[in-house]
């Protein structure tokens, strides 16, 4: 057939009403031979879309007016084409290209059709280019939400932990104030009873070396009697014990006021130097009674130097990583607690445990908000996405190791002093690794 007949011989046998309606309609019409996928014919719509003339588009071939970018290739053309052939029909949106090279999307319906006795190949083409980049700027809308939906939750979580720790600080320094006076004045009482004790025994050491220098054998047997009776020997040396432990426990009791202060820091929302050892003991002693049934604790302290940090955001992290790797540990296990200088500018805290480890399919979930594998009631699935965010703010990274049924290895690597710029700008997100 020749490019300059108007009515091609396709369409030789219909009249001229529906050569009308068959340029009229606002789809592009090709008809194309299937073996050689030569175009036959084209409607008005298909010259009017594709900015060429019914003459140009019979001699023009697929590849001219397609795109012909991954993963719209005309490969994958001829494989549409071979699918249409054997089912009859095929439908797919596709990546066109104009006589000016513009791209612009279309949807593309194929059909098999017998035209004048022929197997042609019908391809009704609708421009959807319109559409289709509206809803490419509503899912990047839709995805810009939902990141700043996540960082708004994110936010959130972050200052509702910030104003509950706020609160245990300034509950920290209450409990304190008020312990440290019934503390102190139990502390000057026992001293004072225990120089009290020692007049005591002096005093009965004296009544008994007096009976025995008068000669009277009535009172020192009845001395040595209420001596045996009430164990007068062994009472000399448990009361001592006894006083010491008490000093010991109270000593223990100051200690642990001392460390609720320095893990909370109530009041301190600066930015100040701090000794991580430091604040990884003082939550150890805080978090203590979750551990001590279950694990013991190893310690390896490297010598770090003050790092420059919120410290009572950092206790939090380990207070989360601590009782997370208690709870993995079902029955009897271990916790190791490592901390090292890599280099003069970074320090590496490590906490491990022999727990059940994590499954595989969870791994990229752990720093998930909301996200748990703890039954209902047991975790609010914020701790880790709460540590990231605070790692995030240090301009730190935390890297995650775990083998199921081995044990969990968390570590964290921090600048010793952050940039003064925006620390969640440069903080990469965390690591993985699954063994």
């Amino acid at each position: 057939m020749t490019g300059t007949d108007m009515h091609s011989p396709l369409l030789a046998a219909s009249d001229d009403r529906f050569r009308i309606i068959y340029d009229a309609i606002n789809d592009a019409i090709f008809v194309h031979d299937p073996t050689s996928g030569q175009v036959l014919d084209v409607n008005a719509r298909a010259c009017a879309m594709y900015g060429y003339t019914r003459e140009q588009l019979l001699v023009l071939d697929i590849p001219r007016i397609s795109a012909n970018v991954p993963p719209y290739t005309l490969m994958e053309v001829q494989t549409l084409m071979e699918h249409c052939m054997q089912k009859g029909w095929e439908a797919f949106e596709w990546l066109a290209r104009d006589s000016q090279d513009r791209h612009f999307w279309v949807a593309v319906n194929l059909k098999m059709i017998t035209l004048n006795g022929e197997q042609r190949v019908l391809a009704v083409v609708r421009d959807i280019d319109r559409s289709k980049k509206t809803e490419e700027t509503l899912q990047r809308a839709l995805t810009e939400a939902k990141t700043l939906n996540l960082k708004l939750t994110e936010a959130h979580n972050q200052l509702l932990q910030s104003e509950k720790m706020a609160s245990i600080g300034q509950l920290a320094a209450g409990v304190a104030h008020e312990l440290n006076n019934p503390i102190g004045f139990v502390h000057s009482n026992l001293g004072t009873l225990k120089t009290y004790i020692d007049d005591i025994f002096q005093i009965a050491a004296v009544c008994e070396a007096a009976a025995t220098e008068a000669g009277n054998p009535e009172d020192f047997a009845r001395i040595q009697a209420i001596k045996m009776e009430k164990d007068f020997a062994y009472i000399k040396t448990d009361i001592y014990q006894l006083l010491a432990e008490s000093v010991e426990g109270l000593q223990r009791v100051k200690k642990i006021v001392q460390d609720l202060k320095d893990f909370s820091r109530p009041g301190e929302t600066e930015w100040q130097w701090a000794d991580l050892n430091q604040g990884i003991e003082s939550t150890l002693n805080i978090v203590w009674n979750e551990l001590k049934y279950k694990c013991t604790v190893k310690k390896s302290y490297g010598e770090l130097p003050q790092v420059r940090c919120l410290a009572a955001q950092l206790n939090q992290v380990f207070m989360n990583l601590l009782v997370n790797a208690a709870q993995a540990i079902e029955t009897k296990g271990e916790i190791v607690i490592s901390t090292s200088t890599l280099d003069a500018d970074t320090v590496q805290i490590r906490i491990s445990d022999t727990g059940k480890g994590i499954q595989p399919e969870h791994m990229n979930r752990l720093f998930e908000p909301f996200f748990t594998t703890k039954p209902v009631g047991k975790g609010t699935g914020l701790g880790l996405s709460i540590t990231w965010g605070i790692i995030k703010k240090h301009a730190g990274r935390i890297e995650v190791t775990s083998e199921e049924g081995k044990g969990t290895t968390f570590t964290i690597t921090l600048p010793v002093e952050p940039p003064e710029t925006d620390a969640a700008a440069v903080s990469p997100a965390p690591i993985f690794e699954k063994s």
